[in-house]
């Protein structure tokens, strides 16, 4: 066991250090009265001088948890500290042990242990209903990221650091410096652990740690104040470009949740910054990593190539295509590609981001649309229909065509671009094409002067 001394909170209450954090809490932050916060907690001086202030402020409700990574031999006892803490504070406490022989070969030792940490915080916030992640890190990690994104050349929102909220995770212990928050423990006698990996200097982040902004503040007085002044500004500047791209530019992007079109005539004069920008900030639903100097060259690299049919792959499964009125971008995770769904009367079936139904109407007018088509229901009531992917070698007879054609063809005749052939669905009916959805019906189904019954198709474009 460790052996804890008391924990004076009064001690803590008449610090002031305290009265900032009070100040912090309570006016930047928009936590309302019953939010749960999950505090994120180490063991280390930082997240543990967090955990005793939020308790001193006893204003909100708030869970502890600690992810035991095992990248030390004595990593137990930061998780024994954290857990005797919570003890005796009465705390609600939750940790997890992970097993770094999962590291694939590869995989960044750091990226593995935060993306597994902020896995297990998602988790934990969702099982408990809480609304909030908070960390501890301060200003000088602000610092450290802000070089280390420089030196990664990550563009500006990599200049802009780490936000003191970013969506549900808070970061109230920017606006205090690691010696800050260090003297603070040491006036207050707040227990913590020493991680012995800090002094690794072959870890990136300790490197600019240890050999660059340890040496720098000793001859520049408030360093890590006037950095974040610098990034504060960088971030104002970000936040005025982002605001004209969604205000001017955004509303005239044709997007859905899986796919977006930017009109060439729409950009084509403009920055090559403000492009870069608007295909990330379309992406943002889906992707919230850092972007790496490599992938902006390329995407520079794609904007500058004027041919048809240029693409580029960009992060997490997205890929664009410069067609001949626009840039096509489309995400690429499809699922449906090898699966086939059966269509039956008045049950709509889902399939691509659309919606599909078979329904019966007397209507007189009948009017089809491109994603509507009425068919001879007597042709087809005995036959199976089902929605899949076309493929290579598919053909129907379109309708007012005398003969066959490949589906490869016919799109090819639409002039369609390459994504949308790419996730062209088709209906069938005992194996044998009916609609080249959206398109194109095939002439076999249609309606004639004979037509007894009619049955309506109808395609719905899912918006989530």
């Amino acid at each position: 066991m460790i052996e804890l001394q008391t924990i004076n909170l009064e001690q803590i209450l008449s610090d002031p250090i305290f009265d900032q954090f009070k100040d912090e809490m309570t006016s930047f932050y928009d936590i309302k009265k019953g939010d749960k916060i999950i505090i994120s907690v180490s063991g280390g001086l930082d997240s543990m001088a967090l955990l005793l202030l939020m308790e001193s402020l006893n204003k909100f409700e708030f869970i502890v948890v600690h992810v035991n990574h095992h990248l030390r031999k004595d990593s137990a006892q930061d998780e024994l500290l954290v857990r005797q803490i919570c003890d005796s504070l009465e705390v609600i406490f939750y940790s997890i042990s992970l097993n770094p022989n999962e590291i694939e070969k590869g995989e960044s030792v750091e990226q593995w242990a935060r993306t597994k940490r902020y896995e297990f915080l998602n988790q934990i916030m969702k099982q408990t209903n809480s609304k909030w992640i908070m960390t501890a890190h301060h200003g000088n990690d602000q610092v450290e990221t802000v070089l280390m994104n420089l030196s990664r050349q990550s563009g500006i929102p990599g200049l802009c650091g780490i936000g003191k909220r970013n969506g549900h995770i808070l970061r109230p212990f920017l606006g205090f410096t690691k010696r800050d928050l260090s003297l603070f423990v040491e006036r207050t006698q707040i227990p913590y652990r020493e991680d012995s990996t800090n002094s690794n200097l072959s870890i990136p982040r300790n490197f600019i740690r240890h050999a660059i902004i340890k040496p720098w503040e000793k001859n520049v007085k408030n360093l890590v104040n006037s950095i974040k002044g610098s990034v504060d500004h960088i971030s104002e500047w970000k936040d005025a470009l982002d605001f004209f791209i969604v205000e001017m530019i955004l509303p005239k992007v044709k997007q859905s949740d899986n796919e977006f079109h930017i009109p060439l005539n729409l950009i084509e004069t403009m920055p090559i910054l403000v492009k870069i920008r608007l295909v990330q900030i379309l992406l943002d639903r889906t992707n919230h990593q850092m972007w790496s100097k490599h992938q902006i060259k390329i995407l520079k690299s794609f904007f500058h190539k004027e041919e048809i049919g240029n693409e580029h792959i960009l992060p997490n499964g997205w890929k664009l295509l410069r067609d001949r009125t626009s840039i096509i971008g489309k995400n690429m995770r499809d699922t449906t590609k090898n699966v086939r769904m059966e269509l039956l009367p008045n049950i709509p079936v889902e399939f691509n981001h659309y919606r599909y139904e078979l329904l019966f109407d007397n209507q007189s007018e009948l009017e089809s649309n491109q994603n509507q088509e009425w068919v001879d229901w007597s042709l087809l009531k005995n036959q199976k229909l089902e929605i899949r992917s076309w493929t290579d070698g598919d053909s129907f007879q379109p309708l007012g065509m005398a003969g066959h054609q490949k589906i490869s063809d016919f799109l090819i005749n639409e002039k369609v671009d390459r994504f949308s052939k790419e996730s062209q669905v088709v209906m069938t009916a005992n194996n044998e094409i009916i609609w080249v959805c959206g398109r194109r019906l095939a002439d076999w189904v249609k309606l004639t002067k004979n037509t007894k019954e009619t049955a309506t198709l109808n395609r719905r474009q899912i918006i989530i």
